[in-house]
């Protein structure tokens, strides 16, 4: 098989030539993810590459050029280059010496067969040249990404032993790529057998991975498989409700949203505060996934489709705009009635779209008005806050300190 070199702009650029050309066309190859998804007519990200040059080869040929090189992974002989600003991942062909189901000990080879043999599945062990010709050392890999067929290479046991991520992996995948179809046999008995061994994987990896799962268009199909094979508990026994997952979709697509990883692991989760923040321990959340999962398992403002705009508004205000649209689209997934479905989504809209307000009186305000800097002023604030909130926000500063006379006697 030839990629078109015209169809595919990653191939024909200034960036790519300089690349082979410094390294030379024979030593060079891209791999992985842009030669599958430029097969499969998907969108190229990153530009991974593959070559028979060792990393201080491939450094000093490429400096030599005038091409940035930055050392990213030399334990596992990857260097970044960036040329014509475009970036490129080089790593020098391996072979596994030793694994232990986390990390491997690699050597280099010069063997292109040995490097593929080493890879995940069929459809990543795809090497392209600067002509677009494409090789497939394991012999399977064609065949497998026409049929859409994700398949590890060799045996899957022994893929899955060297790196207990390549589970996750296989169903990450899966959801991107063949969600409709039905799964490896030997992949699907391997990843069930062995799902005792990601308990031994790091947090950042695990997370990492589930959120590129569910930012796939529809991945609850693939979710609620490993959720039948004991997959989804091993890894969030917390968040194990695929239901949940599927509604929350079929709202995105009603309401016409972005897709949201965050939103969708809410959808499996319960609302509990305990329970939430054990999940967020346990896949070590950055404060700002922290802060808005644990937001929306706690809040307690009074949403609700039947108020009044004036009282929805208060509730927002108090809830945040972030959280009030997460509750509202998690209770329009959860509504069977497509009238309160409706309402909820109604519910986010104006979450989304109302301006929030800023309360118009400030300290110094205070202290002009003759309001003794301490607790005292403190509690005044919150005073005057909870009657500019009550009033839906329409009672302006002049009203607000004419109500301080009162407070302040």
């Amino acid at each position: 098989m030839k990629l078109d070199i015209t169809a595919h702009a990653w191939l024909a650029r200034k960036a790519t030539l300089r690349i082979f050309q410094a390294l030379g066309e024979g030593n060079v190859r891209f791999v992985g993810g842009c030669v599958r998804n430029a097969i499969l007519g998907a969108p190229v990200a990153d530009l991974d590459m593959a070559t028979v040059l060792e990393p201080k080869e491939v450094t000093a040929l490429l400096k030599a050029q005038k091409i940035a090189v930055h050392a990213t992974g030399l334990s596992h002989g990857t260097v970044t280059a960036v040329a014509n600003d475009v970036v490129f991942e080089i790593t020098t062909l391996r072979k596994d010496v030793a694994t232990d189901g986390r990390h491997a000990e690699v050597e280099f080879t010069k063997n292109w067969n040995e490097d593929a043999q080493r890879r995940d599945f069929t459809m990543n062990a795809l090497y392209a040249d600067l002509g677009g010709n494409i090789y497939d050392p394991t012999g399977q890999g064609l065949d497998d990404i026409k049929a859409v067929k994700l398949r590890f290479v060799g045996e899957a046991e022994a893929r899955i032993r060297e790196d207990y991520l390549r589970i996750l992996r296989y169903f990450r995948f899966h959801a991107w790529y063949g969600q409709d179809k039905a799964m490896d046999k030997q992949a699907l008995d391997a990843c069930r057998e062995l799902k005792s061994g990601m308990k031994q994987l790091s947090s950042e990896r695990i997370w990492t991975e589930l959120k590129k799962l569910l930012s796939a268009p529809s991945p609850h199909r693939t979710v609620n498989v490993m959720l039948l094979n004991g997959v989804l508990e091993t890894l969030l026994p917390e968040a194990s409700n695929s239901e949940g997952l599927q509604r929350v979709i079929e709202v995105e697509k009603k309401a016409g949203l972005k897709i949201d990883p965050y939103l969708r692991l809410m959808a499996m989760a319960a609302r509990d505060e305990f329970a939430v923040a054990g999940l967020i321990r346990r896949l070590k959340m950055s404060n700002t996934e922290k802060s808005r999962l644990l937001g929306w398992a706690s809040d307690m403002s009074a949403l609700d489709v039947a108020l009044s705009d004036k009282d929805l508004k208060i509730e927002i205000y108090k809830a945040g705009s972030q959280i009030a649209m997460d509750r509202a689209i998690l209770r329009a997934a959860g509504a069977d009635d497509p009238i309160i479905r409706n309402g909820w989504i109604g519910v986010y809209k104006t979450a989304r779209d109302w301006e929030r307000p800023v309360f118009p009186v400030t300290g110094k305000d205070l202290v002009t008005a003759g309001v003794s800097t301490g607790p005292k002023m403190g509690k005044i604030m919150e005073a005057l806050k909870t009657l500019w909130i009550r009033s839906g926000f329409t009672a302006d500063k002049d009203r607000l300190l004419a109500a301080l006379v009162l407070l302040n006697r």
